[in-house]
């Protein structure tokens, strides 16, 4: 039932379907309907348990999250003294 829900996710440029779309490029179909069921159930058990609503965090939330990774990583070297060069500026070998 939980994979028929996820079903209709695929048109909208939402969270659940933009997980469904990196898994299924990587894994197949199946496994992508699979794993987006699981985040959906995930989710609903999370509001359950909290009793907080859902609030939607983009289709591009992990590009995010990656980027601010790297960020707080340079941010983290510049503390220790090193200095980090631009990709930008380097040069290819």
């Amino acid at each position: 039932m939980a994979v028929e829900c996820v079903l209709p996710t695929s048109r909208q440029n939402k969270r659940i379907a933009s997980h469904r779309k990196r898994i299924t490029k990587r894994q197949g179909k199946m496994k992508g309907r699979i794993a987006s069921a699981h985040l959906l159930l995930t989710i609903a058990y999370n509001i359950l348990k909290t009793g907080e609503p859902y609030h939607e965090l983009g289709s591009n939330y992990l590009e995010e999250k990656q980027m601010n990774k790297e960020l707080k990583m340079i941010e983290y070297l510049k503390k220790k003294g090193y200095t980090t060069i631009p990709p930008s500026e380097q040069q290819t070998a």
